[in-house]
């Protein structure tokens, strides 16, 4: 339980008995490379706390995957518009690598405990949300494939730099995979 009162804090300032609290509402779990979390169409109840892994969060469009979101530890892998209008989502959130954390449903937490500390963890939520797709509308006001790189590699997630595959890293910057290579290819040989 230290642990995972430990994970919380990574998280949301709490005090101990908020810790207490709401850990009683989580529940640990385990998804492999290509499980989906949440699926598109169905209303988002659950959020998941990444303690481990890359997770992706998409939607499709023209029969193509469209990345929205590139995620990591410590981060929550939800769909946060359903969440709140509890309508169904419009994005499908998918382990990218196996992944573990702790899913929680807000829900019950909400009604067990109203107050401050559920406004807290909105909040939190909320800005997480917030600060990734204003990290991705800023990089797509980047007209070349090589800018929108560089862009990616000075704000996003080392670990996210590192692991993410190239794919996926094409469809978050709005590029064509083999324009993704050739960027790559051109700053392993000084060229960018």
């Amino acid at each position: 339980m230290e642990e995972t009162l430990q994970f919380l804090r990574r998280f949301v300032e709490l005090s101990d008995a908020d810790v207490r609290a709401l850990g009683a509402y989580l529940t640990p779990v385990e998804y492999g490379a290509g499980d989906v979390i949440h699926r598109e169409g169905k209303v988002c109840r659950d959020l998941v706390l990444l303690r481990r892994g890359l997770v992706r969060a998409y939607y499709v469009h023209d029969d193509k995957e469209v990345n929205l979101r590139l995620l990591c530890a410590p981060a929550s892998a939800v769909a946060l518009a359903s969440l709140i209008t509890t309508q169904p989502a419009g994005e499908t959130i998918e382990a990218v690598t196996a992944v573990s954390g702790y899913r929680s449903r807000i829900s019950d937490f909400e009604r067990d405990h109203p107050g401050a500390l559920v406004e807290r963890l909105r909040r939190v939520l909320a800005e997480q949300h917030y600060l990734s797709m204003e990290r991705r509308l800023r990089m797509l006001q980047w007209k070349s494939a090589a800018e929108r790189y560089q862009y990616f590699l000075e704000h996003m997630e080392s670990e996210i730099v590192e692991k993410m595959p190239g794919y996926h890293v094409a469809s978050y910057l709005g590029v064509a995979p083999e324009s993704l290579s050739r960027v790559r290819s051109g700053m392993r040989n000084g060229a960018a």
